[in-house]
């Protein structure tokens, strides 16, 4: 169940706001209320859901400041991230990323614009992985998890994504173990996709039911 709203959060299916209600949740996807519960305890704990005494919960709705928040974060904890993963990369790690933007490269370059938006999304969490620092690893977790949310709540004419081109530049400085350039690539791109979303002004999102939302999914 936990899997199934993640996924509908990571596909922008379910937008910020949307209530999520035990007895529906339970009866779209199979589950006992008390494995509901679990989940949306779990996923309040992510904050990607908030939890509201006596209100039920609902899917996260992050505001403009806290979205711009989240991103000063990342620039903090993924030059952290880079600047330890350019002192130790070996070639193995190196050759692991070049395969994974490949991939990513050609999802996109495929029309498969789904599968290479969650591999834009992990390749950020496979840099603090390979990293070796748990705590950072952490941080970087919880900051990736939010990100499709703040997206979507805040996108303009166009949904915001990563991409691989600047993933593959970012690759190339940490080969080369040029953690200064890493970095500043790094903080390029945060801002790019950051300039993407419209943090003024924003229009309510329509939302959706979630049985649409989460139609084909099971716990």
């Amino acid at each position: 169940m936990f899997n199934a709203v993640l996924d509908a959060i990571l596909d922008h299916r379910l937008a910020p706001g949307t209530k999520l209600v035990e007895r529906d949740l339970a009866e779209l996807l199979g589950a006992s209320r008390s494995a509901v519960r679990a989940a949306l305890s779990r996923l309040g704990h992510s904050l990607l859901v908030e939890l509201r005494p006596n209100r039920g919960a609902v899917i996260a709705n992050p505001s403009a400041a806290e979205t711009r928040d989240v991103f000063e974060a990342r620039r903090v904890i993924e030059s952290a991230v880079l600047q330890r993963l350019a002192r130790g990369l070996t070639a193995k790690q190196a050759a692991e990323l070049r395969a994974f933007i490949a991939e990513e490269s050609r999802a996109y370059e495929r029309g498969d614009r789904k599968t290479g938006q969650r591999l834009s999304i992990r390749f950020h969490k496979l840099l603090s992985e390979l990293a070796g620092n748990a705590v950072l690893d952490r941080f970087m977790e919880g900051l990736i998890s939010r990100t499709p949310l703040l997206t979507l709540a805040h996108r303009g004419p166009k949904l915001a994504y990563c991409g691989a081109d600047e993933h593959r530049e970012i690759v190339e400085a940490l080969a080369r173990k040029d953690a200064a350039l890493a970095v500043r690539r790094m903080g390029a791109h945060l801002a790019s996709l950051e300039s993407q979303l419209r943090l003024d002004d924003e229009e309510p999102l329509p939302e959706p039911t979630l049985a649409a939302a989460l139609n084909g999914h099971a716990a």
